[in-house]
């Protein structure tokens, strides 16, 4: 995504009651974000949907964790969100573990959904309702 998408992607974030984007700053660079993105139309608008990126140097630090505690945190406080899911590639074992200790549980595979490379991988979907 461009600057002007990441701009737009951005303030329509803030515009939605039910979704929020959070940066983990090191100083004035980004150590991790973390969004909920929740649709609006009415019979999805319960579902939030998780994103996170950890960058490299900063993974095992619990800057990942402490996104999660505080996406999870947001939407149980927002009044619409009952139910949030995520997708992580299947081998990706420390994120799946991860996501388990939170309470998030694998709900289905989904083969060959992510090219890489010219390599395939298979998605988890993950759910937890709150």
């Amino acid at each position: 995504m461009d600057e002007a998408g990441q701009k737009e992607d951005i303030l329509s974030t803030k515009e939605q009651p039910a979704s929020i984007m959070i940066l983990a700053m090191d100083g004035d660079e980004i150590a991790g974000i973390g969004t909920i993105h929740s649709g609006n139309k009415i019979k999805a608008r319960h579902q939030g949907e998780l994103g996170i990126v950890v960058a490299k140097k900063y993974q095992a630090k619990g800057i990942g964790s402490e996104i999660i505690r505080q996406l999870i945190d947001f939407c149980k406080g927002n009044g619409i969100t009952t139910r949030i899911q995520l997708d992580t590639r299947c081998d990706n074992e420390v994120a799946v573990k991860l996501y388990e200790r939170f309470g998030f549980e694998i709900e289905g595979r989904l083969k060959n959904t992510t090219l890489i490379n010219g390599v395939y991988f298979d998605l988890y979907v993950m759910g937890l309702m709150l």
